[in-house]
């Protein structure tokens, strides 16, 4: 039985689940179940990403671009549990970029989320579809260096990061993950655009506390002088504050990240 949700249509055909835009053509979803419905790896295209997830881009013959699927791991225990009962990564990945989406914000356009679970309602796979991006550089590969030679691309960038994150918290969104390596940039030389990614954690709320916006800018690392741009185009009147917050916040959750590896350590406990 099939029913709309605004721009997407939910289904379910051979005990799959599937919850793709409305226009894509309807043999793309045979054609796509045939070709990855059936194992828990993705074995062809060009593998972008494969540590905690797989990120696999693909040329699509029907829809006739390159494609990104993200097949999310289902391999501890705990994600196998929790995952019977609450939404998947997958559907919150689609959720959050559609929310982007009312707001004017950017993220790779989604697809589809094609999902199959077993008796007991357990995750057997779950796949989040975008359309590929073909961008210029992932903010990281610059932001990671101080001493970058283009260095000055961050800086150019942290009034757009500012306003737009600014948007993001006012729309009740909490991306959840929010660093460089989450953000992409595309046309940098001519009219900037930011896209973000990596939606899984994302959180959707009436209205946003200070703590909900410290907790959720605490992973982004940037110079002193980015800072200063950065958090006065995100807040003109309380920058400072924000900015103080955020580095105590930044702080504290090192020293979390620290105790958790030495703990890891101690254990014997080999990270996925």
């Amino acid at each position: 039985m099939k029913s709309k949700n605004k721009s997407f249509i939910s289904y379910q055909k051979n005990n799959i689940d599937i919850l793709v835009k409305a226009n894509t053509p309807p043999e793309w979803i045979k054609y796509f179940i045939d070709k990855f419905g059936k194992e828990k790896e993705i074995k062809i295209g060009e593998t972008i990403y494969y540590l905690r997830n797989q990120l696999v881009k693909v040329y699509d013959p029907i829809l006739e671009m390159d494609i990104v699927i993200k097949s999310f791991k289902l391999d501890k225990l705990y994600d196998k549990l929790r995952f019977r009962f609450i939404p998947s990564k997958a559907e919150r990945s689609l959720k959050i970029a559609r929310e982007l989406e009312k707001i004017k914000l950017k993220t790779p356009a989604p697809i589809a989320v094609i999902e199959k679970r077993g008796k007991t309602n357990e995750l057997i796979f779950s796949y989040y579809i975008t359309e590929y991006l073909d961008y210029d550089f992932n903010m990281l590969e610059i932001a990671k260096d101080f001493n970058h030679p283009e260095r000055d691309k961050i800086e150019n960038l942290m009034p757009q990061l500012g306003k737009e994150v600014r948007k993001m918290h006012e729309a009740g969104i909490v991306h959840n993950d929010l660093h460089a390596g989450n953000i992409l940039v595309k046309n940098y030389e001519t009219k900037p655009e930011l896209y973000y990614i990596d939606l899984n954690r994302g959180r959707i709320k009436e209205k946003l506390t200070k703590k909900d916006k410290i907790n959720d800018l605490k992973r982004l690392k940037f110079t002193e002088q980015e800072k200063d741009i950065f958090f006065k185009s995100y807040s003109l009147n309380k920058w400072e504050y924000y900015k103080k917050e955020v580095s105590a916040a930044r702080k504290k959750r090192r020293q979390f990240v620290r105790m958790k590896k030495k703990l890891r350590s101690f254990f014997g406990i080999k990270r996925n």
